[in-house]
Formats: C-alpha cells, structure tokens, sequence
C-alpha cells in the first residue's frame, strides 16, 4: 500500500517520490505471474454447510485479486500467517434499503428526514438473525471460529491462519514479491462457500494483503521561519483570541493570504460561509485516516487560530501508540489537514479521528472496518474521507461491502464525501501505470459525495477559480466504471454510468492550505507549511455541511443527511444562487481528460458551494404530498415540459442540455410550478410520452420522485430510429416532480395534458362503455374513405356516444393505421390554435400505433384531430370529465397482468382481471380503472379491447398491431360490479396491465 504525496513544487510529476512507505500498487496481472500463481494453485476440499458434506456445492465469491506486474512468486504463504477477515453479508432487503434512501432524501415524502435511529440499522434493514446463524453455523463447520457480527449484522469478523482458510474457503494462498522488493499474500482463487449460504455474503475480505488505497495531498511547501522552541511539541507563538485569520507563522512569512494560500477566514468568506469562534456549534464530523495523528501539530494549528475546537480518537484494528509515528514530515500530514482544516472552517464542531492500521500494512478489511465503525457508532453527522484507491485495482468484493455501509449512513442521516483524487482522469496511473481514464473509490459510490479540486485566485467578490492542474497534480475525474446511472444526477450529468466529482473546491498548493505538522529533520516542533490537493477540497465541503446542518434551515426541517440527492436538486432549482460553476481548466493531467464547462462536468463537478443559497437549499421544508380523493384540470393546449432534444426541462436551471437521456437513466420532471400547473396539491398528471431517436429496443417507466422505482412499464419500442407516444397518468409526490427511467438510450419528451389536484374546484369523470366517433376507413364521422393528408378533422364529441352537452373534455382512444411514412396527430379544441405538442407518432409506412389522450371540448362541442403525413384515424370514446361523476385516486404503480407467467390470452379469447381490492383500490365502489396495458410477442395483426365484466364486448379496440410488435397504451376502464374488467384479443398475444390509479 502506498501513501503518495507529489513532488515538490514544480518538479514533474513524474519523479515524485515516495513517502518512504512500501509502494505496492496493484497492476495488470502479467502472464508470467499468472502463470506462476496459477501452476501454485493447490486442490482443496470442498466446502459444506454443516449439514452433511456435499450436501450443497460450493460456489465461488468474487475473484481473485489482481496479480501485481512485475510481481514473481515468493513461495507459499506460510500456513500459521493469521489474517483478519471479513465475510460481508447482504442486507435483507437491498431494494428497501435503497428506497427507504430515496424516501428520507425527498421532500414531501412522509418520511423525509426520519432517519433511522442509531442501532436500529440491522433490525431494520440488517441481514436476519437466521440469515447470520446460518452463515456462522457454516463457517464453524469449515472449521472455522467467527466471532459476533457488527452492530449493523453486516460482517462476521473471522480470525484464521491461512492453514484454515485455505481448507474453509477452498483457494490457495502465495506469496508474491513485487517490484519494490515486498513481499505480500494474496488467494489464488476466488473463495467459495456452500451455494446456499453464498447468496447472502457479497464477498469475503481479508484473504490478500495487496492493496493500494492512498491519501490525495500535496507536498508540503514549508512556510516562514522554524520555531527554535526547544522540546518536541512546544509553541513560541502564545494563544490569541478566534480569528479568522492566521498567526505570525504564516502573516510573517513573506506569503500573502488569498494569493499564496487561503486562511479559514478568506476561505470561508469566498465560498459564503461563517466564521466565528463558534460556527458548527452541536455538529459532529469525523475523518477516516489510515495513519497517526501529531497532536502536538493539533494544538499548534489550534493556538495560530485562537480555537478550542474538540479533537478525539478512535481507534479501529490498532492502538494508541501503534502505528509509525507522526514525526517524518509524511506521517500525519494527510490527517493534520483534515483536522485543521476543519478546526478553522467549523471551530464549534466535534471532530472526532477514526484512525485505522497504518496504510503501510492496512488490508482492504482494515479499511472497511474503520468505515463500518464510523457509521454504526452515528455519533457524526458529516464522513470525510481523504483517502482512496483507483476503481479498477479495487476488489468487488470490498466496492460492494462499501456500498452497502454508505446505504447504511444515508439511511441514518449521514452525510459522506470523500476527496475524488489528484491524477486527473488517469486515476490508476500511480497504481497500476495506466494513462487510461479511471475515477478513485470512495468518491465514485453512489452514497458518497466526491469533492474534485480547484485554483482559486482572488477572495471575496473578486476570486476567480479554475480547474485544479498543474505540476503539483489535477483535480480527480470521470465516469465510473462500476456504477449505474443515479437518479440524483439525471439530466445533468448524461453518462452511460455515475459521473465524479459531483462538486469541487481548493485543491492547488500553490494557493493552497495552511497547515502545522511535525518534521523532525526540520525541528523539534510542529512547522508551518501550506498544502494542497483534493484531501483539503474534500474536509472543505464537510464543513459546508456542517455548517448547513448547524443553520436554521436544517434546524427546522432536518439534517442534509444523504448528500447528493440534495446536491443535485439544488442544482436543478437555481443553479448560480447555490454554486460557483466552473468553466475552465482541464483534469488532463496524464493523458487528454474531461474539460471543464458551464454547468456539470467531470472535472470540477457541480462547482464550489456558494454556501448562503446552499445552505437553504439542502435542507428544504418538509412538504406535504397532497392525497385523497382528486378532480381534474385540462389545459387548454398541451405544455411541454421535457424535450432533451432541445434543453427543454433538461439540465441545469440555467443551463440546459441537449444528450438523449442514457440507457438505465432517469430524467427528473418539475410538474408543480410548470406549465400552469400550481405549485402545490397535485396528487397526479396526465402526461403524453414521447421517445424518439431510439438506439435500440427499450421500455420506459414512470412513477413519483422519492418513492420506489415501479416494476411496471408505460411505453415500449423494438427497435432503433422509432418515434412512439402514449399517455401516462402519473401520482405526483410531495416534491412535485415525475421520474422517467428508460432501458436504453433515447431523446425523450413529456408535454403535460393536465392535473389532478385533492379540491374540487375541477371536474369528475364518467366512463362511458367505449363507442367509435370517427374512423376514415369506413367512413364513420366523415364522409369518405380517403386517408387523411396534412388536414384537419373536425370531430363531434359532445352529443354523441353517450358524452353529453354539459362534458368540459373528453377521453379519446385515438389509432392512426395503414400510414405512410412518418408523420404524427395532434387533438386539441376546436377553435384553438393548433398546440406545438404530438399525441400519436409513426415513423415508417404500415404503422398501426394507439395513444389514449385526454382533450378540452371547443365551445362547438368538437374537437380537431390535425394529421401530419398521411394516415387512417379512429377515434373511440371511453368517458369524459364534467362537474358530475365521480373523482381520481393515485394509487401506487403495481403490475396486475402477466400473462407470460401464465398463459398467452388466445386469439377471440376473453380475459377477466380483478381490480377491485387489489394495490389499495377499495373493494367496492370503484367506477372505473386506469391502467397501461401493453402486448408484447404478438403472434399477427390484431387488437384488444377492454371493458366492464358482465357487459357487452364493444365495437371499439384499445390497442392495435401488427405482427411482432410491442405496443402498449393507457386505458380508462369501466369496472363491473364484480370489481372485474375484460380483455378480448383478437390474434394470440401476452398481455400486461399495470394500474396507475381509480375512479370512484
């Protein structure tokens, strides 16, 4: 394990030097090595479960590690070497955990802010007491002695020699000697464990002592004279009173503050935050370090600034004493940083140091270890994090089990950062050689804030910043290789997965941090110096927090909690009052990166805090979902809200972007405040859904913000270049936005129709058994049977098919058929000017395709359908909304119709769905049901038709197709007495139904 620093000041990168700790960097595995440790690799039995041998067969966990190039085979470990090991379990729920996160960090979510109590975590979310007796169970029979599981029930720490686990786990072990001349072990094969207990562990840690995590600073520049204090640890410089600025040390240094390094007074008040003897007062934080800490440095940093500020120590897998000193002006540098850095920005904090085994010989458990203790004892509100490894040398199984622990903190409230590193976007460049581009672990998990680095010239008003990149280092970047898309970052960060940084902040030495640390080859006493690097941008925005979380927002609404959901809605609501964006600069650092830009980018983030719009920000007022029984609102034209073609509604608030949303992303949809829509109590929206520019076949999915991404599906294409629309009634949660998750890559638009909101100031809807008003192929509602062509048809809606003279907008299926080319249909009022926004789509000759819309009647009792290209137009009627009927209820998405887990509905056959009782919709009382319904492995040509059990199959259809198609689209449907609907299909098809809401 290698703790880097960079060269001194202006020397090439290149030839910086080691701390004096063993470099051991992970490497692409070499042939010869590969070949020597697989040749090594020795047969073991196999593992069972304790309930009789082979009585389940043992399956691998992970892989193996990565071979170090230039590592030759040392032999085998020796068979009494002890390793501390980790076997990680899952949590009982993974997805609950995951949606509890989403639920706490939403507003107007019933449970936003109520986080989990401390402790409650392995009750809760935890693997079950069995789940843990089993795997302990298996292990003793392994032969093996696990000792008790973390508080949180997430790892069962095992004590073994190599001699056990080697049997336990079925893998060899060998020593390699890397380049440095080193010698470490490593397993020569993945572990196993029996099949049925594999399942719950996410991976076993502890079997290899390779590793390369490392802290992300600077060299330190030595600033102003040495002390001659005699006596390790004693200060010529007296306490003084809290100041924001600095003592003699560095005013007397011939350097100037806010030119050649940033005091916690000029740093504060260019980044908008306070400074007091007091700021952060009730607020803890803590930081992870791999190292000791001089306390002697503490204390003088402490007297230069005039600060109090409480420091304690906890000690996870070492001791008091432990460790390599804090003497050689590289021990103790990355956690003097941290910790002072904190004291000048948030004096009235607790900071507490959770110091690990030396990284020197820390094992991924190790770091793990001192992360899981960080969380389970929840005595901090703020993680900092200032240490890292590139994502590619990192374990899976060890990315895993951290991932779940950051779910942990976010659950509990939590906030995580973590310093993105200081190799540019060739992250693995120290570690493995590799220019490629690469982000470092933590910063790029999901539950984590990765803070990036910058230049700052300038204070106050006047500064000016850049993207970090010099001699000394650049500002860490990129695009993970490991983790999906997030939610949080939809339509700002457009990458096929999670982007890093998502913020940035002073990184560069040259204008970088003053610190006091201990060099004895210097003086007997803590020296003055100024650092840098992403180690000091990440404590700089952990006080950000922490002072957001001291202020009277967060006070009155909650602590941020889970920082990134927060981040990013920020961002999307007023962008410049909340950051500092940063538009220039590259992280280039070995090879050609990102470039910094306006808005998001890989290099700088979301920019730095501009803490008194930030502040506000992050912790945001409750809310309150509006609930109940609901009346709807029509627009008199349709709004369009989402275009990712154009910037509409996508990107940042001020500025938008134009990339189609990424296979596996969500793209966020403000509905309350836009489009006319009120600011708050609308319980559901009536969207039209567009996708265009398809890659490839895909399904869309819509659902709440802060609540449980759906297993149901709105719109489904097949294939690439497709343009395909269907409606989407949608709940609105209490943040007033709409998430659309698409399977693959697509530019997407939403243009609202109207709203529900809990009043009664709008109308109530009647269903109607569905009639046909118009199809121009059998000259119903007009007078021919020509296609239409770029015309209008005007339709007669009220006074017929059962809607009546009183009915202020009307619920149309609406087919275009037999087209010819692309084209699309618009319906709107007649007499009102013809809306920007489409309903149905087509993009190729022989298109059958339906969409459900709901349009305002004109002032004539029609309607006007306007065909762009040429096609055939049906139009059936299925209810309409008035100052009668009966109200709306959002229920939450739920799948009520598989057939592909069951049998295909037979061409002329009849399908009866029970709706009534079912996902919270009453067992009596409901009029009618909305939902999609969608055929998909559709055997030829043909059509379903939906309607109330017990009545008369009607004439009209609800989908129509051809043969091979996936087609899907959103019915209102009577409900028989029963509680019943059917379906007729007329050719042989699957059929799918997922519920979006009632009438009743």
């Amino acid at each position: 394990m290698t703790k880097r620093v960079h060269a001194a000041l202006g020397r090439p990168r290149h030839t910086a030097d080691k701390t004096g700790r063993r470099a051991r960097g992970i490497m692409a595995a070499t042939a010869a090595a590969v070949a020597l440790l697989v040749a090594a690799t020795a047969a073991h039995g196999a593992v069972t479960d304790g309930g009789g041998a082979g009585s389940h067969p043992p399956k691998r966990i992970g892989t193996a590690p990565h071979v170090p190039a230039g590592a030759t085979a040392a032999g085998a470990t020796p068979s009494g070497t002890t390793l501390h090991i980790g076997v990680n379990l899952a949590p009982r729920d993974p997805k609950a955990l995951a949606d509890f996160v989403t639920a706490v960090s939403t507003p107007g979510n019933s449970l936003y802010h109520h986080y989990l109590a401390k402790g409650h975590f392995a009750s809760v979310f935890g693997p079950t007491p069995a789940t843990i007796a089993q795997v302990s169970q298996a292990l003793k029979a392994a032969g093996l002695t696990p000792g008790k599981a973390s508080p949180d029930g997430l790892t069962i720490p095992v004590t073994a020699t190599v001699a056990k686990a080697s049997d336990a786990f079925d893998t060899g072990f060998r020593n390699v000697r890397l380049k440095d001349g080193t010698t470490d072990y490593m397993n020569t094969a993945a572990p196993a464990l029996p099949a049925n207990i594999a399942a719950s562990v996410t991976g076993i840690v502890g079997l290899s002592d390779i590793n390369s995590i490392t802290s992300h600073h600077s060299s330190v520049r030595r600033a102003g004279r040495t002390s001659s204090a005699a006596g390790r640890g004693s200060r010529a410089v007296a306490p003084h009173a809290y100041s924001p600025g600095l003592c003699t040390d560095f005013t007397g240094s011939g350097l100037t503050d806010g030119t050649d390094y940033y005091s916690p007074g000029k740093l504060a008040g260019t980044y908008g935050m306070s400074n007091s003897a007091t700021v952060g007062a009730g607020q803890t934080v803590a930081v992870f370090e791999l190292e000791n800490v001089d306390a002697a440095s503490i204390a003088a940093y402490q007297s230069c600034v005039g600060t109090s500020t409480s420091v304690s120590t906890v000690y996870v897998d070492t001791a008091a004493g432990a460790g390599a000193p804090a003497t050689d002006g590289s021990v103790g540098v990355e956690s003097a940083l941290d910790i002072e850095d904190l004291i000048g920005l948030v004096p009235g904090a607790n900071i507490i140091d959770y110091q690990g085994v030396d990284a020197q010989s820390a094992t991924d458990q190790n770091v793990l270890d001192v992360y899981q203790r960080m969380v389970t004892d929840d005595q901090a509100q703020v993680i900092s994090s200032s240490w890292g490894v590139c994502e590619a040398a990192e374990n899976s199984a060890t990315a895993s089990a951290e991932n779940v622990i950051f779910a942990e903190a976010a659950a509990q409230g939590q906030s995580v950062v973590a310093a993105s590193g200081d190799d540019g976007s060739s992250d693995c460049y120290l570690s493995t050689g590799s220019t490629a581009k690469a982000v470092d672990d933590p910063a790029s998990q999901p539950y984590v804030t990765g803070v990036g680095g910058t230049t700052m010239t300038g204070s106050g008003s006047t500064a000016t910043q850049k993207a970090w990149n010099n001699d000394t280092g650049g500002s860490g970047g990129g695009i993970s290789s490991r983790w999906a898309p997030v939610v949080y970052q939809g339509g700002i960060a457009t990458t096929a997965k999670r982007a890093v940084p998502d913020v940035s902040a002073l990184a560069d030495p040259y204008t970088g941090y003053p610190i006091f640390y201990q060099d004895d080859s210097v003086s007997s006493s803590p020296v003055p110096g100024i650092i840098g690097g992403t180690s000091g941008a990440a404590p700089t925005w952990a006080a950000a927090i922490v002072q957001a979380n001291a202020g009277a927002a967060c006070q009155a609404n909650g602590r941020v909690g889970f920082l990134n959901n927060a981040l990013y809605k920020a961002a999307r609501s007023s962008y410049p009052t909340n950051f500092w964006d940063v538009t220039s600069g590259t992280n280039s650092v070995y090879a050609t990166g990102y470039t910094a830009a306006a808005g998001y980018d890989e290099v700088t983030g979301l920019g730095s805090p501009k803490e008194g719009g930030l502040i506000t920000s992050l912790c945001a007022a409750k809310g309150t979902a509006a609930t109940g029984a609901s009346t709807f609102h029509p627009l008199g034209s349709p709004k369009r809200l989402l275009d990712t073609r154009n910037g509409t509604g996508w990107g940042l608030s001020s500025i938008p972007s134009t990339k189609p949303l990424v296979a596996g992303g969500t793209a966020p949809v403000r509905i309350e405040g836009a489009g006319g829509i009120p600011s708050s109590g609308v319980t559901g929206v009536v969207l039209n859904l567009t996708v265009t520019g398809t890659t490839g076949a895909g399904s869309l999915i819509a659902w709440a913000d802060g609540t449980a991404k759906p297993s149901t599906s709105n719109l489904n294409w097949t294939g690439a270049g497709q343009t395909i629309a269907a409606s989407s009634t949608v709940m609105v949660a209490g943040d007033g936005v709409v998430d659309l998750y698409t399977s693959s890559t697509t530019h997407l638009i939403a243009d609202v129709q109207g709203y529900y909101t809990s009043d009664t100031a709008g109308s109530k809807y009647t269903a109607l058994k569905p009639a046909r008003l118009l199809d121009t192929r059998s000259k119903v509602g007009v007078s021919t049977t020509t296609k239409i062509t770029n015309a209008v048809v005007s339709l007669k809606v009220r006074g017929h098919g059962g809607v009546p003279t009183g009915a202020s907008s009307v619920v149309l299926n609406l087919t275009a058929t037999q087209t010819v080319g692309s084209g699309y249909l618009e319906a709107y009022p007649e007499g009102a000017t013809r809306p920007t926004a489409s309903n149905v789509n087509w993009s190729a000759t022989g298109t059958t395709i339906p969409n459900l819309v709901v349009v305002p009647i004109g002032s004539d009792g029609n309607v006007s359908l306007y065909v762009h290209g040429t096609s055939h137009v049906i139009a059936d009627v299925s209810g309409y909304f008035s100052t009668s009927g009966s109200a709306f209820h959002t229920v939450t998405p739920l799948r009520l119709l598989d057939t592909r887990t069951t049998t295909a509905l037979g061409a002329g056959k009849t399908l009866a769905l029970q709706i009534s009782g079912r996902d919270g919709i009453p067992s009596t009382g409901v009029k009618a049901v909305v939902l999609t319904v969608t055929v998909t492995g559709t055997t030829g040509s043909g059509y379903l038709t939906a309607w109330a059990d017990g009545g008369t199959r009607p004439t009209a259809s609800n989908l129509n197709w051809v043969q091979g198609k996936t087609i899907a689209n959103q019915v209102i449907v009577p409900v028989g007495s029963d509680g019943k609907v059917d379906f007729y299909a007329s050719s042989t098809t699957q059929v799918l139904a997922d519920v979006a809401g009632y009438i009743g």
